[in-house]
């Protein structure tokens, strides 16, 4: 995933402090924006898809590709639900 400035203490409460203090120290170094890219360890894309929901706009999965699926589809259900387009 690709990580929003600012979004470790959500990150934190979301998966767990051990999994994202571990998924932070391994992380390379943020980009022009701030984002850094993390490797979190899940037990399923379906477990992955509910708990990477919470983080809203402030994460991007970059992959698997289904779990990166399964997150688009979920945005654009939404978008449809309130009335707006993504992007």
């Amino acid at each position: 995933v690709r990580m929003a400035p600012g979004t470790e203490g959500m990150l934190r409460h979301t998966v767990g402090a051990e999994v994202a203090e571990a998924a932070l120290a391994a992380a390379g170094p943020p980009d022009e924006r701030g984002w850094v890219v993390l490797r979190l360890p899940t037990e399923s894309v379906r477990h992955a898809h509910w708990l990477l929901l919470r983080l809203g706009a402030d994460i991007e999965v970059l992959e698997p590709p289904e779990l990166r699926e399964r997150m688009a589809a979920t945005v654009a259900g939404l978008a449809t639900l309130y009335g707006t387009s993504p992007g």
